[in-house]
């Protein structure tokens, strides 16, 4: 009942002829004495006001205060009277308001806060959010800031901004927040100069407690992509300033440490930035190039590089291109790599800018493989080959004779691991005695003959002088060509062999494939037995 009551109150209260113009929900002039035994207003009104003030106190008359309720779209200006005094009337209680303080030739500021609406839980009116004094900084001051490159040169053209925080402060009242910063971008002349105008004094500056941050970034002076010089942030507090002036001179940092050892800071190959050879850590999608970068700028002539295959035999067509301000480096070949196979990759580069003793080396030459990580395909056996040694009475070109080197290639790369290796054997009657699996070597046997890794590391011999790789590779431990020495009692001759001399590699018959095998490019064990066909010797030349 006493609720109804106070709103029978306020309803008769306007409805009586009175008028209510500033909307609060009672008629105008009843305010006095403006308490719930009276009146309880339905819309509560209160006033937003404050005073703006110089740094030094003094009162900012026409300084302009706008103020933003809410959301709302629309805002209300008014202008400071002599005393630096404003107010704003009939702002809805409860209201959050956002004032924005300024004048020409000083800082600007912008506050928040809520008017209040009510009493403990009574609304009243007249509720004020009072702002002040507000402190502007006269923007009447300058800094001026001498850059120069790590070399001694003026930084010309370099890009400058200075951050000043707090130019203005809201010394008391019912602000919840505040912002008063300048900003000034600045770009240095042909000495390096940067002007910094319309800052406030130092001694303003102190006032406020307040600090000058100087962003600058980093120099690429004729637009090459190639940073002469690298950026800096530096902070003045008011004390530097008074101090020691407002003009300084300030140094700009090498874009990248210039004494570190030019190195590779990012690419697809491990191995070229010194970790592991494994395959899985070291493979190229087909159809897909090289992305290497440098951990700092190389000379754009300075850079070589090599492509070659698995023997180093024949030099790979590519292309490459140098980007990213001389750092990223992109070799496409001229033919996709072929998954799973190995390939070999020579680097040579020279540092932009060294220590005092010159620019850096870079010199690496490493293996990488093609293939997918996410596709991993089935090992198989390519090829079965023989080498003839050299011709002697002994010895028949074109026949297997014992003592002579068998050469299978895989289809991938394989890498064994632990002790036990796996055995190959002929589907054939190795010592001519009418029965096969009674002699080593041949299929139902227990002993074979071992198949044992045979990375190669520059081309087949075939004269004299010898072959030489196209440049000097290091082994990988992954290979696609294995091998083993055939050491039967008899030659045996392909040609006997209608189709071939069946081959079968008894990867099944190891023990334990957890801890000994042969792996391929992916890291998939090679559990099954493949099979092949001894045809000849094929594309291998005898031994000179």
């Amino acid at each position: 009942m006493k609720k109804l009551a106070l709103a029978v109150v306020s309803l008769l209260a306007v409805g009586c002829g009175a008028s209510d113009e500033d909307g609060d929900g009672i008629a105008d002039g009843v305010r006095d004495p403006n308490n719930i035994s009276v009146v309880v207003p339905a819309t509560p009104k209160g006033t937003v006001s404050g005073q703006v003030l110089t740094t030094q106190q003094r009162p900012l008359a026409g300084a302009t205060v706008t103020m933003t309720i809410g959301s709302m779209p629309t805002a209300n200006t008014v202008t400071t009277d002599e005393a630096g005094n404003f107010t704003f009337q009939n702002v809805p209680g409860g209201a959050q308001v956002l004032l924005t303080f300024g004048k020409e030739g000083f800082a600007s500021l912008r506050a928040t806060s809520v008017v209040p609406s009510s009493a403990g839980n009574v609304p009243i009116n007249n509720g004020n959010a009072s702002f002040g004094p507000v402190l502007l900084s006269e923007l009447n001051g300058s800094l001026k800031v001498y850059a120069f490159g790590p070399d001694g040169r003026p930084a010309a053209g370099a890009q400058g901004t200075l951050e000043v925080d707090p130019a203005g402060l809201v010394l008391f009242g019912t602000s919840e927040r505040t912002t008063s910063t300048v900003v000034i971008d600045a770009t240095a002349d042909a000495q390096g100069l940067l002007s910094f105008e319309r800052v406030p004094r130092p001694a303003e500056l102190q006032r406020l407690q307040g600090k000058l941050r100087l962003s600058i970034a980093a120099l690429d002076a004729n637009n090459d992509g190639v940073f002469e010089a690298g950026g800096r942030l530096i902070e003045y507090t008011a004390d530097q300033l008074l101090a020691s002036g407002t003009q300084r001179t300030e140094s700009l940092p090498y874009a990248y440490t210039p004494e570190a050892a030019l190195g590779i800071s990012h690419s697809s190959i491990a191995s070229l930035k010194g970790g592991s050879k494994d395959p899985i850590f070291n493979m190229v999608r087909s159809g897909e190039g090289l992305s290497i970068v440098f951990n700092q700028p190389v000379q754009p002539t300075s850079v070589i590089a090599g492509l070659t295959d698995e023997y180093s035999k024949a030099r790979l067509g590519f292309s490459k291109s140098l980007s990213g301000g001389g750092t990223v480096l992109t070799v496409v070949p001229d033919q996709a790599f072929q998954p799973g196979k190995e390939y070999n990759l020579t680097l040579r580069a020279v540092a932009l800018n060294g220590s005092a003793t010159g620019g850096t080396q870079f010199n690496s030459t490493v293996s990488f493989f093609g293939g997918d990580l996410n596709q991993p395909l089935t090992t198989g056996i390519e090829s079965v080959q023989f080498r003839d040694l050299k011709p002697a009475p002994t010895y028949t070109n074109g026949v297997l004779d014992p003592n002579e080197q068998v050469y299978l290639n895989f289809n991938h790369v394989l890498s064994r691991y632990g002790t036990q290796t796996a055995s190959v054997f002929f589907n054939a009657d190795l010592d001519a005695n009418g029965t096969v699996g009674n002699a080593v070597g041949e299929v139902g046997n227990k002993t074979g003959f071992a198949l044992l890794a045979d990375e190669p590391l520059a081309p087949y011999v075939t004269g004299t002088p010898a072959e030489e790789p196209v440049f000097t590779i290091a082994a990988s431990g992954f290979t696609t060509r294995y091998s083993f020495r055939f050491t039967g009692t008899r030659p045996l001759n392909p040609a006997d062999f209608p189709g071939g001399l069946p081959v079968v590699v008894a990867f099944s018959a190891i023990k334990d494939a957890s801890r000994n095998g042969y792996a391929n490019a992916w890291g998939v064990s090679q559990v099954a037995d493949l099979t092949g066909v001894l045809s000849g010797t094929g594309a291998i030349p005898p031994v000179p």
